[in-house]
């Protein structure tokens, strides 16, 4: 049976004055995730190698970091497309990835989001945003420093962002 799968994507990119970032930011680890563990390797060792996203050659570009806030924002959008049965960018409420991302406290000068649904795992999602060209430069993108990921059943949201 062919497992459904559909990819979104979407590019924000704004700049903040300095004054509305905050001073100091909480520690992000992912010591005791797998799921941050392993969507953070995944991510990095594309990064790390490069790749061809569509037509466009990505070079290597340093690795991102597991963000806390990133990934709030991300399972806040994951629920709610899994409880409401929906696949959107726009959240049930209106929201927008931007709005999410800042009501989760993360202070960006840049952030994007991929979402997906059907994949099975970690794995399978990674690849299906690798294989399409605009998640895939979202990935590799050297304008993003940290990301955060998350899953409410077959739903996937990755948000990444840049303070």
């Amino acid at each position: 049976m062919i497992n459904a799968l559909l990819l979104s994507l979407v590019l924000f990119t704004c700049s903040k004055p300095e004054a509305e970032r905050p001073a100091n930011d909480p520690k992000i680890t992912t010591e005791s995730n797998a799921f941050a563990t392993q969507m953070l390797a995944e991510v990095n060792a594309l990064r790390a190698s490069g790749c061809r996203c569509g037509g466009r050659w990505m070079p290597p570009t340093p690795p991102l970091r597991w963000n806390d806030l990133l990934t709030r924002a991300a399972q806040r959008h994951a629920n709610d497309m899994h409880n409401n049965d929906f696949f959107n960018h726009r959240g049930s409420d209106g929201s927008d990835m931007s709005g999410r991302v800042s009501e989760a406290g993360y202070a960006w000068r840049a952030v994007a989001e991929n979402i997906a649904w059907g994949y099975s795992d970690v794995t399978a999602v990674v690849q299906g945003w690798k294989d399409s060209p605009g998640h895939c430069e979202n990935m590799m993108s050297g304008d993003y420093t940290e990301m955060g990921g998350a899953q409410a059943g077959r739903y996937w949201v990755q948000d990444l962002g840049r303070r």
